[in-house]
């Protein structure tokens, strides 16, 4: 039984992963190096500092200037010298950017809603328990030391 949930989790991680890189090949954006996540954290509030949007996406300082890079490029981002350190950025979208965001937000929206056809409120919710009860044990330690 193990192997079979192993079996369905690892399944079900890779269809979620080749639907989420048609999503945002679909709409222009390259999987794997956080543009959604940096559009979307941008939607909800304007003007941060790339250390800031850094933190919030969960990317390193290397891979966020790399990505922001070519979101300027593409006409998403703009960047402005932070007016309380000239060292630093504020990120913000342009118009471009709020689109693509809202692209992002409508199609994360339909593969949600794909995700979770069929299901009640009752077995969302005893889903989420049982996810939750996974992630704690992964954030444990793998082996008990001796």
């Amino acid at each position: 039984m193990k192997q079979r949930l192993r079996q369905l989790l690892f399944e079900i991680e890779q269809l979620k992963r080749n639907k989420v890189q048609d999503l945002l090949l679909g709409i222009g954006l390259t999987p794997g190096q956080g543009q959604a996540r940096i559009l979307m954290s941008l939607a909800s509030s304007e003007h941060v500092s790339q250390r800031k949007l850094a933190d919030e996406c969960m990317l390193d300082v290397t891979t966020m200037s790399r990505t922001l890079d070519r979101l300027e490029r593409q006409g998403l981002i703009e960047r402005k010298t932070d007016p309380d350190c000239r060292r630093a950025y504020r990120i913000s979208l342009t118009d471009a950017g709020r689109m693509k965001a809202e692209e992002v937000k409508e199609g994360f929206a339909r593969l949600e809603e794909r995700l979770f056809d069929g299901f009640g409120q009752t077995e969302m919710r005893e889903l989420s328990v049982k996810l939750e009860k996974i992630k704690d044990n992964l954030k444990g330690e793998m082996y008990e030391k001796q």
